[in-house]
């Protein structure tokens, strides 16, 4: 694969983002049914790490032959194959961009509702 067909793939996965979340949503839900019940067994790091691998499982995308972006679990739902260093890849950097992304999204939600730490001079 060379760096133009790369980005191929990367603006049509760009475009197809909605398709891929709206297919991913049970596994969406399922990852935040997971972090909202699980704080009593797994501490807050892992319990993040594991709630975006579980949103990752549903969301990452294999590719048919026309280059369209389908969630692997799809795919192995129909019965056709996927290779093995293809799904880690692409579950691999899901799940990245969506930890990245919730993790700077967390940040701005606890600055958002964070005090003032500053006291007004009278």
């Amino acid at each position: 694969m060379d760096f133009q067909e790369f980005l191929i793939y990367l603006v049509i996965t760009a475009l197809m983002s909605p398709l891929l979340i709206v297919l991913g949503l049970p596994f969406i839900i399922a990852a935040k049914i997971f972090h909202r019940f699980s704080a009593r067994w797994v501490s807050a790091g892992p319990r993040f790490v594991l709630a975006c691998g579980i949103a990752a499982l549903g969301i990452a995308p294999a590719y048919d032959m026309h280059r369209m972006p389908m969630p692997i679990y799809t795919w192995l739902m129909d019965g056709d194959l996927v290779s093995i260093p293809a799904v880690l890849i692409s579950f691999g950097v899901t799940w990245l961009l969506l930890w990245l992304q919730t993790h700077r999204l967390a940040g701005k939600s606890n600055l958002r509702h964070a005090r003032p730490t500053w006291k007004i001079a009278k």
